[in-house]
């Protein structure tokens, strides 16, 4: 494969992360919804602290504090969304 193969594979998988991105934020807003009919905060510390264990556990020893900052930027973007629906 050459440079060109590879930049068209990430082009590809960018697409697809670009789509889970918006749904996973349009679940957000279901969250939102839920969590203001219910009165709850926007944080949830330990819930977060969860998914992070899950996935760094997931994404293998070698891999694990990049996916602990994916999610920790997945965190800060999804409870930015939430917040404009409060």
């Amino acid at each position: 494969m050459d440079l060109k193969d590879y930049r068209e594979r990430i082009d590809a998988i960018d697409d697809q992360i670009l789509a889970l991105f918006k749904e996973r934020m349009q679940v957000s807003l279901g969250i939102a919804e839920c969590k203001k009919a219910q009165g709850l905060p926007t944080e949830n510390p330990q819930r977060e602290a969860e998914i992070l264990e899950k996935r760094r556990a997931q994404a293998g020893e070698e891999l694990a504090p990049y996916a602990e900052a994916l999610f920790r930027c997945l965190f800060t973007q999804s409870k930015a969304l939430q917040d404009t629906k409060r």
